[in-house]
């Protein structure tokens, strides 16, 4: 016998989970409501449950939050590529920054002193994502889009308010291209990447193109001013389409004078205007003069290992990506300096514990989600630099790092702030500095 839905019912709503979604308590439940809002009271529709807790979306408001906004992209709710774009930008950044006070209470840091906020122009940031492709005859054919929230499907998008306007511009001819290629269900994906002097499109191809092929994405290219790639396999596959031997793309930081060149698959922050700014804050926050010695964990192409190399003695950047060691490298040799050097090592390798960790006075990680602490307890039981500068994209590993940093009262929390990455996401950007505790007390500043 079929399970009948269950029904629509009414539900206040009390707070925001970490990636965005409403929560209600009803009848001694836990639901996450899709597209509710804090102090709204909405028709919530049951979608699937759990044994410790619900998910539904909201129907109907009954009241709405004063934070509630309009979203701007006519497929907010169904694509999976934003999340918070029904509340207020000032609003999500609070949200951001609660979220990341509540991530360090758990970790038993309860920090009062202001939290930092770094923020930007919210739309049309986003310089590199990944584009689902998928041919549906019964939707019209070829879709390119973002997946759709907790599915695999795709939402089909002709324009999209918070991608770069390069790809902006050209996303509702992308169906059309797939769709004149020799093999369009093998097209499953096309990455995008978008520098200061061009914008990469990349397709991944699940059977080999043909001469044909080769010539429309080429055309594309040509009249659309990008860089065309065809990626085969996995990343070390990646070939130019056109022109044939591209130019590297670019961004800039002013206030350093740098310009860094990056490869289309390379990492690099997504948000231009933010991580100048992120730059700038945790170069500042560290006050290097011409004796310090830097390392620079998890350095990538040397985002901020060139800017700190131009007030320190010397930098030490340390990256598991050898790609991305020759990159911070080059862009040393490209941008003149000559005080930073880079070597590629596996941070998360068990064998690290006989690598010696080198001798510094300022450190700077910036790990992946799953944090540094492997790393960090190398810091404590070594020559302890006096700051340390820790640069996350996950606030739960953030705080268990600091609390390790600080209860083993070799660290003080002194500055926290969070950037605003990716807005109308959940995701969330943040930094903090420690400094090192002479005399071992709390291990948490007087400012917090």
């Amino acid at each position: 016998m079929k399970r009948r839905p269950a029904a629509p019912f009414t539900a206040e709503i009390e707070g925001l989970t970490h990636d965005g979604r409403g929560i209600s308590r009803v009848e001694g439940k836990v639901w996450f409501v899709e597209g509710a809002l804090p102090g709204e009271t909405v028709l919530v529709r049951p979608m699937r449950g759990r044994r410790s807790y619900s998910l539904g979306r909201a129907e109907k408001l009954f009241s709405e939050s004063s934070e509630r906004c309009t979203p701007c992209c006519p497929v907010f709710g169904t694509c999976g590529g934003c999340a918070l774009q029904h509340l207020e930008h000032n609003a999500q950044v609070n949200f951001k920054r609660q979220t990341l006070l509540e991530a360090l209470q758990k970790e038993g840091i309860a920090w009062t002193a202001p939290v930092e906020v770094i923020s930007a122009e919210p739309w049309h940031y986003r310089r590199k994502a990944r584009l689902g492709v998928r041919l549906v005859p019964k939707k019209g054919g070829i879709l390119v889009g973002f997946r759709e929230r907790h599915s695999s499907y795709i939402t089909p998008l002709t324009t999209c308010p918070v991608i770069h306007p390069s790809v902006d511009s050209i996303l509702a001819a992308l169906p059309e291209l797939v769709e004149s290629l020799s093999v369009p269900s093998r097209i499953p994906q096309i990455e995008v990447a978008a520098g200061e002097n061009a914008t990469a499109l990349i397709f991944r191809h699940l059977s080999p193109l043909t001469e044909e092929d080769v010539a429309k994405l080429t055309h594309f290219g040509r009249v659309n001013n990008m860089l065309m790639y065809g990626q085969a396999n996995g990343p070390d596959s990646i070939q130019p389409v056109y022109p044939p031997d591209p130019a590297l793309l670019q961004y800039a930081l002013p206030d350093f004078s740098l310009t860094f060149y990056f490869r289309a698959t390379s990492f690099v922050q997504v948000n231009a205007l933010v991580n100048q700014q992120l730059v700038g804050t945790v170069i500042d926050w560290l006050a290097i003069g011409p004796d310090d010695r830097l390392l620079d964990l998890f350095c990538g192409i040397g985002n901020f290992s060139l800017p700190a190399a131009r007030l320190a003695r010397q930098v030490i950047g340390v990256e598991g990506d050898a790609t991305l060691v020759q990159l911070a490298a080059e862009n040393a040799r490209w941008n003149g300096v000559k005080n930073a050097v880079f070597e590629a090592r596996d941070l998360f390798d068990p064998e690290l514990n006989h690598w010696r960790l080198p001798e510094c006075s300022r450190l700077l990680l910036d790990p992946p989600r799953t944090g540094a602490l492997e790393v960090l307890k190398r810091v404590i039981n070594g020559p302890k630099p006096q700051l340390l500068a820790y640069v996350s994209c996950n606030p739960a590993t953030l705080a268990r790092d600091a609390r390790f940093l600080t209860e083993s009262q070799s660290y003080r929390l002194e500055r926290l702030t969070v950037a605003d990455m990716f807005p109308h996401t959940a995701h969330i950007e943040s930094a903090a500095l420690f400094r090192r505790v002479d005399n071992p007390g709390t291990g948490v500043s007087e400012k917090g």
